[in-house]
């Protein structure tokens, strides 16, 4: 059963009248198919337009992970995060970067999130240590995953994703349209 979150009123919590006509285009896409490559400039808004719907499609009876979204930076995790938070969706958010304390992470991880946002190599490591069940991830944002390659996280990504054997959606989010989709992403 999808959440039907009231997307009025989680626009108004961030003081937004209405989507523009990209974020209109992905709530569609994004909803409708398995695989979805967002292309936008930076500030268009693209951050909102995959958290939307991936709200309305989060599971309240299912417990642990749904979606995991990876960023190539602590800064854009928390960024993401505070959006996240900003719509009081009652969906458990937790964000793991570099720099931030691990046990901290494990401890807010032994209650597991429905989003788990946070970098490559803090995902993989929590992935090692088995610090959360990653079995029911559904879906996975890759939140800038030009700039994530670009600074060398293709093998912890190819790790996560050779991971999530559930996987139903795969999000690509850029602001550059010269890259390729990475063949290991399997979105093919």
């Amino acid at each position: 059963m999808e959440n039907q979150s009231s997307l009025p009123s989680a626009l108004s919590k961030l003081g937004i009248e209405q989507l523009n006509e990209m974020q209109i285009a992905a709530q569609k896409t994004i909803t409708e198919e398995s695989n979805t490559l967002l292309l936008s400039p930076t500030g268009s808004g693209k951050t909102l337009a995959f958290l939307l719907p991936i709200l309305q499609q989060l599971q309240q009876e299912k417990k642990g992970v749904q979606c995991l979204i990876l960023t190539p930076s602590r800064e854009l995790a928390l960024q993401t995060e505070q959006v996240w938070k900003k719509l009081s969706t009652g969906y458990k958010v937790n964000v793991c970067y570099g720099g931030h304390s691990k046990q901290v992470e494990i401890q807010n991880l032994s209650t597991p999130p429905s989003v788990l946002i946070g970098t490559p190599g803090r995902i993989m490591d929590h992935i090692q240590r088995k610090s959360f069940d990653y079995n029911n991830v559904e879906i996975l944002i890759l939140d800038e995953y030009d700039k994530s390659l670009s600074l060398g996280f293709e093998e912890q990504i190819s790790f996560i994703i050779r991971c999530l054997g559930k996987l139903k959606k795969r999000i690509f989010v850029s602001a550059t349209s010269s890259i390729e989709i990475p063949k290991f992403a399997g979105a093919n």
